[in-house]
């Protein structure tokens, strides 16, 4: 059982350990050339079964588990092994764990599983104590940048990548060669300026932000907060800060001016206090408007 915040790793390393398993060379790394590292390479190798839940399914339910059960009854064919790899092994139902428990207990020599968790409250203590735990721990900041500097050879304030990554190397490679920041941090802004005026409109159009980024909420409240933070001290400091670029920081400026900087940090409060409540699976849509209603109100107030 790989166990990890989003973004940590977990999948790759799963998909290494596969490799490793089912290279014909028998070596600790794969070889690369062998037919079962080509397939896996291409995604094809039928030794390695992924199963995560279905589009527009919340869940991975019995059936899924029991299309399993029916691959583990087959042998290997380029190989020893066959590995199946669990995506987001919490969003299993209990019944679909239950289901698994007996492969679990006692699964045919030639069958590897990995179950991938972010979650493992999720998990049902019967499955975990069959099964070995390896935690996936947070990267460094230099390790952050190290990683991020091996994809992208684009400059970047390292100080705001690494408040971002938080120690999740995915979030930091998702930033590599890409000006999605850019772009959500231009309209968050221009967002925010708009509801400073109190207009009906203007919360409508936030409300819609928040929406268009749902499936990137951590991107976009992380660069929500950078912004109002660097309103804060543009107020408290009346200077512009070094986290943005030349037009986007005239923005801030002119932002602080009207909204000052005990407005700017109740804003802070709101968006941290909302982020903790998108962890505890509340409705994602109910609370990202109630949020943009406090804003307007703090800033039109």
């Amino acid at each position: 059982m790989f166990c990890g915040p989003e973004g940590i790793g977990r999948k790759t390393m799963a998909e290494c350990f596969a490799g490793a398993l089912l290279c014909s060379s028998g070596g600790v790394v794969p070889c690369g050339q062998c037919q079962g590292c080509v397939l896996l390479k291409s995604g094809t190798n039928p030794d390695v079964i992924h199963i995560r839940k279905q589009e527009g399914k919340a869940s991975v339910g019995v059936e899924e588990v029991r299309l399993v059960q029916e691959e583990i009854s087959t042998a290997p064919q380029f190989g020893k092994y066959k590995v199946l790899i669990f995506e987001n092994a919490e969003k299993m139902t209990v019944q679909a764990q239950n289901a698994l428990l007996k492969t679990l207990e006692e699964p045919p020599p030639y069958i590897v599983m990995i179950l991938i968790s972010s979650n493992n409250s999720q998990i049902l203590d019967t499955v975990k104590s069959r099964s070995v735990k390896v935690d996936f721990k947070r990267y460094t900041n230099s390790e952050i940048m190290e990683a991020y500097k091996r994809k992208s050879s684009e400059s970047t304030d390292s100080r705001l990548l690494c408040e971002y990554a938080d120690g999740i190397i995915g979030r930091a490679l998702s930033m590599a060669g890409s000006d999605e920041y850019g772009k959500i941090c231009d309209r968050i802004v221009d967002g925010l300026k708009e509801l400073s005026g109190g207009s009906g409109r203007a919360l409508c159009n936030f409300q819609n932000l928040f929406a268009e980024y749902s499936e990137k909420k951590e991107l976009f409240f992380f660069t929500l907060y950078s912004i109002l933070r660097d309103i804060s001290v543009a107020a408290a400091y009346g200077r512009k800060t070094a986290l943005q670029n030349a037009q986007t920081e005239d923005k801030i400026y002119a932002i602080s001016d009207c909204v000052g900087y005990h407005k700017a940090l109740k804003c802070l409060e709101q968006v941290n206090k909302a982020w903790r409540m998108a962890g505890q699976n509340v409705n994602y849509k109910l609370m990202a408007d109630a949020l943009s209603i406090r804003i307007q109100e703090v800033f039109y107030g």
